[in-house]
C-alpha cells in the first residue's frame, strides 16, 4: 500500500518536471522575441554597428582679393598734333593692380570667378608749345594840359604764351574667368584659367596756357607813343604781367578684355586658400582725347599686359 502510493507521488513528480522543462524554449523565445542575439543566442556574433564616419563641410562659394603688378607690357600710343614726350607701353614701369571678386565651385576641380581689377593711373604723356605772342590794352588816369585839352593814356602790354598738357591714363577690367584645379584633395593645387570680359580706358588730359607779359608801351592822345615796358592798370579793362588758364578734359572707352593664366593655391586652412598666379591679358580699346584746344590727339591702342597676382580666398557656404 505504501509502495503503491511512493510510486504515485513519484509518477506525479515525474511529470511536473517534465512540463516544466517543456515549457523553458516557449519562455526562452518570448524574452528574445525571435530575433537573433536574445537570450539563447547571447554567445552569437549579433547585429554589427556602422562605424561614425566623420562630417565634411563642402563649400560652393568663395570671396577673393589681390594685389597685383603689371611687369611688362606691349602696345602703341599714338600722338597727332602737339609734340608730346609719350610713355609707350614697352617703356612703362611696374603698374599695381587692386582686385577683388567672388566666385563657385562647379565641381570639385572646376570652379567660375568674377573679378574686377583696378590699376592705379600712370602719367602718359606730356608736352608743350609756345604759342604766338598776343597784346592786351588798359586805359590809364587821363589828364588835362593847360590848354584845356584832355590827355587820353592807353598802356598795351605784349604777352608771351606758353601751352602746357600732361595725359593721365587709368584702366580696369571686369572678367569671368573658368579655372582647374589639380590635386583637389591636396593642400597645394596647381591651377590653369582662361575668362572673357569689358576692358575700360580713361584719359584724362589736363592742360595750363599762361601768357606773361615782356614788354609794353603806353600811348597818349594827343602825345606819341612812349615805350614803358610791362605796367598794371586799374581802370574798367585792368592790365595784369601774367594770365592763366587751366583746362581740363576726359575721354571714357569700353573694350574686349581677354585672360590666359597659371597658378598655384595653398589652403592654410579648410577654408581659407593662399593665391598666387600668373596672367597674360589683352585688351582692345581705340580711345583718343583731344587737347584744350583742338589742335592735338592722343590715342592709345590695343595692347598685352603681364601680370603677377596674389591675396587669399575665403570659402563662405
Amino acid at each position: 500500500m505504501r509502495l503503491t502510493s511512493a510510486c504515485h507521488a513519484l509518477t506525479l513528480s515525474l511529470g511536473t518536471a517534465i512540463a516544466l522543462a517543456a515549457s523553458v524554449p516557449a519562455f526562452a523565445g518570448d524574452l528574445r522575441n525571435g530575433a537573433p542575439g536574445g537570450i539563447k543566442d547571447y554567445g552569437s556574433g549579433g547585429v554589427p554597428v556602422p562605424a561614425p564616419q566623420p562630417y565634411q563641410e563642402n563649400f560652393k562659394w568663395y570671396l577673393r582679393g589681390d594685389l597685383g603688378t603689371g611687369f611688362k607690357h606691349s602696345g602703341k600710343i599714338a600722338v597727332e598734333g602737339l609734340p608730346a614726350s609719350v610713355l609707350q607701353p614697352k617703356d612703362w614701369h611696374e603698374l599695381s593692380i587692386i582686385s577683388f571678386g567672388f566666385g563657385r565651385y562647379v565641381t570639385p576641380s572646376l570652379r567660375t570667378e568674377f573679378t574686377v581689377d583696378y590699376r592705379t593711373p600712370r602719367t602718359l604723356a606730356s608736352g608743350s608749345k609756345t604759342l604766338a605772342d598776343i597784346t592786351r590794352s588798359g586805359r590809364l588816369a587821363d589828364g588835362i594840359t593847360g590848354a584845356g585839352a584832355t590827355i587820353i593814356n592807353v598802356q598795351t602790354n605784349i604777352y608771351a604764351g606758353t601751352q602746357t598738357e600732361n595725359t593721365d591714363y587709368q584702366n580696369s577690367t571686369f572678367l569671368m574667368s573658368a579655372f582647374y584645379d589639380f590635386n583637389r584633395e591636396g593642400r597645394l593645387k596647381p591651377y590653369v584659367g582662361a575668362g572673357i570680359g569689358l576692358a575700360r580706358h580713361e584719359l584724362a588730359r589736363k592742360g595750363n596756357i599762361t601768357y606773361t607779359c615782356y614788354d609794353g608801351f603806353q600811348t597818349s592822345t594827343p602825345g606819341a607813343v612812349v615805350q614803358t615796358g610791362c605796367t598794371t592798370t586799374t581802370g574798367s579793362a585792368p592790365l595784369q604781367n601774367e594770365y592763366t588758364t587751366d583746362t581740363s578734359k576726359t575721354a571714357t572707352g569700353w573694350g574686349v578684355a581677354a585672360q590666359l593664366s597659371a597658378g598655384v593655391s595653398y589652403a592654410l586652412t579648410p577654408r581659407t586658400h593662399w593665391d598666387t598666379g600668373y596672367r597674360m591679358l589683352w585688351q582692345s580699346g581705340r580711345l583718343g582725347v583731344t587737347s584744350s584746344d583742338g589742335a592735338s590727339t592722343i590715342r592709345i591702342d590695343d595692347r598685352f599686359d603681364h601680370e603677377v597676382r596674389t591675396g587669399i580666398r575665403w570659402d563662405i557656404w
